[in-house]
């Protein structure tokens, strides 16, 4: 069963757990600037989980072929002896979620924690979530209508 992660806006407080979540287990520490997945602030009390899709368009424009897809997890990883820390992965993100790890010098993006991600098993709202492909759709859609209307009535 392929799985992904879902974000619901709707539900996030802006606790930034997922991000301290994250960097702790990746690095070891509790610091949201290395976190692989991010809460933006949009206004007071609108705040937004942004996070890797796993699209894969980093995986062509590495010159070295250091991301890949993982076959079990499907998705996208970085290996590490082989990334330079050139940036091209970083500058076609589209979701600017790809970034250069300062201290490792090397490209730093989700993997899905190997398939237990740490931002979703800690979110205590819900706004992170780890579900089956086909839930996920019908979540997207749904909140992608949603937004829609929400641009309609402004």
């Amino acid at each position: 069963m392929s799985k992904v992660l879902i974000v619901d806006p709707t539900l996030c407080t802006g606790c930034h757990r997922c991000e301290m979540w994250c960097s702790l287990t990746k690095y070891g520490e509790i610091n949201p600037s290395r976190s692989n997945v991010y809460v933006i602030r949009r206004e007071p009390g609108v705040d937004v989980p942004v996070i890797c899709i796993h699209c894969g368009l980093c995986i062509d424009v590495c010159p070295l072929g250091a991301l890949k897809r993982d076959r079990t997890t499907d998705a996208v990883v970085v290996d590490s002896d082989l990334c330079s820390g050139c940036g091209a992965c970083v500058k076609v993100c589209p979701y600017g979620v790809l970034r250069i790890d300062e201290e490792m010098d090397i490209a730093a993006k989700c993997d899905l924690c190997s398939g237990s991600p740490a931002c979703a098993d800690h979110c205590p709202h819900g706004a992170i979530r780890y579900e089956d492909v086909r839930k996920a759709a019908a979540k997207r859609r749904e909140l992608w209508a949603m937004a829609q209307a929400g641009k309609i009535r402004s």
